[in-house]
């Protein structure tokens, strides 16, 4: 037996070996990379934040240099970027903060007031739908009994946390604090990506075998490109949709236009199955208060995302990430039972990579 089978018998063994060790021991080693990743989770939040305000700050600076600098201030205009892409972020915080968000509170605390009102007018409906079929009648009274106990028992839970005055106070100087050092990681990181990643390249370079450091950089290109497309491309899609949906709700007088135009923004981030999902929820909510109401809703929905689709998302996303709606389906479905509304949000990039990576990997061992 020569040395070269020699060595891939060995290899094999101990991959073989590593894997076993790893299925065997798989819960401590997932809670142990959890604390790891949770140590820097600091450092994480400055990466996304430096992430998502990536592209308007290189817009802002291109701008400058077109029609204010020179290319050899490009050190002033790259400050200048950063300083306003950072004033229009925290703007942007403010407004959702000052305006936003109490109109959303109160708009909820009006909903769940006139729950049993709407209960009372779906059941009507309900009552109505099941005579015409001649089926068994559907009980909903107990639906907004059940739904006031658990918003008093989120009320009596949350009257008895503020009774913990120092615990909430450090969590939220341990949140701004960690905050603040995220934006000024991601200051850092705007103001000196180029460096940075030239130095990455460069130690990656001398310590890895050429093979390695190409496929490497194959795929680092492939996950930027895909993130790029999706996350910024999706945010702005999703406030795009979000704030035609409630200036159309206001126009035709819904009910509750900042709730489900908020419901519909949301929803709107993830591709494709997100709309329907938003709409049904928005749906019933109006046939909780109008059944005429919720059909005109619906059909303003349909036109407005025809619009969104034809019209905003070839703007603005682009060309589609050319993922298969079922390898959709199943990132959604997979990324929320293991990482909640986050994995939902991240399934779908992560599943185009894989994508792609595999479908690039098959067509060059095509014969």
């Amino acid at each position: 037996m020569d040395d070269r089978v020699k060595k891939n018998i060995f290899l094999v063994i101990t991959y073989s070996a590593l894997l076993i060790l790893i299925i065997i021991n798989f819960t401590p080693i997932a809670q142990s990379f959890g604390k790891v990743l949770l140590f820097f989770k600091t450092f994480f939040i400055g990466i996304a934040i430096a992430f998502i305000l990536n592209k308007p700050c290189m817009y802002i600076e291109k701008m400058l240099n077109r029609f204010l600098l020179v290319k050899r201030e490009r050190f002033l205009s790259r400050g200048l970027a950063i300083a306003a892409t950072f004033l229009l972020f925290f703007l942007i915080v403010i407004i959702l903060i000052s305006f936003v968000i109490p109109q959303l509170i109160n708009s909820m605390q009006v909903l769940i007031g006139n729950i049993g009102v709407y209960t009372e007018n779906l059941q009507g409906l309900l009552n109505r739908g099941t005579n015409f079929l001649r089926i068994e009648k559907i009980d909903l009274s107990n639906i907004s009994v059940l739904i006031l106990g658990y918003v008093n028992k989120l009320g009596s839970g949350l009257s008895g946390m503020m009774s913990q005055v120092i615990s909430i106070t450090a969590g939220i100087l341990s949140f701004i604090a960690n905050f603040l050092i995220a934006i000024i990681f991601s200051i850092y990181l705007l103001a000196g990506k180029e460096m940075l990643l030239y130095q990455f390249k460069r130690v990656l370079y001398t310590y890895l075998p050429k093979k390695v450091y190409d496929k490497g950089s194959y795929v680092y290109y492939v996950v930027i490109d895909t993130f790029n497309r999706y996350v910024l491309g999706q945010l702005t899609e999703a406030l795009i949709l979000g704030v035609l949906c409630t200036l159309g709700m206001l126009l035709f007088r819904f009910d509750y236009p900042l709730l489900i135009g908020v419901i519909i923004g949301v929803s709107g981030l993830v591709p494709v199955i997100g709309s329907y999902i938003g709409g049904f929820i928005a749906f019933i909510l109006l046939l909780m208060v109008s059944p005429t109401k919720a059909l005109w809703f619906l059909l303003f929905l349909v036109i407005l995302q025809q619009f969104e689709g034809n019209v905003i998302y070839p703007r603005v996303v682009g060309n589609s990430l050319g993922l298969p709606g079922i390898w959709i389906l199943l990132s959604v479905t997979i990324g929320g039972g293991l990482a909640g509304p986050l994995g939902i949000l991240l399934g779908i990039p992560i599943a185009t990579v894989l994508y792609i990576l595999l479908k690039n990997d098959v067509n060059s061992r095509k014969v």
